[in-house]
């Protein structure tokens, strides 16, 4: 993985964490699953979560890695171009 994609991928890790200590979701008999992987939150290290979606950490993860890659393509290609 790219280091920046890394870099910005826990930076966005954090802000999650911290966004979780500041808000008190209201009490749920039911888990919160991942509106793109489906896993709940169980099966998970952390779920952020907005009006009616979530995400996983490991969604979170995917996508921090496909936006590093393309990044390093579009590096890559202006590279190339010089």
């Amino acid at each position: 993985m790219n280091p920046q994609a890394m870099q910005e991928a826990i930076m966005m890790m954090e802000k999650a964490r911290k966004y979780d200590e500041l808000i008190a979701f209201p009490e749920r008999n039911y888990e919160l699953r991942c509106s793109f992987c489906g896993k709940s939150q169980s099966e998970v290290d952390r779920m952020v979560t907005a009006k009616n979606v979530c995400i996983c950490n490991e969604c979170i993860g995917l996508c921090a890695e496909i936006i590093g890659e393309d990044e390093y393509e579009e590096i890559s290609a202006s590279q190339q171009k010089k």
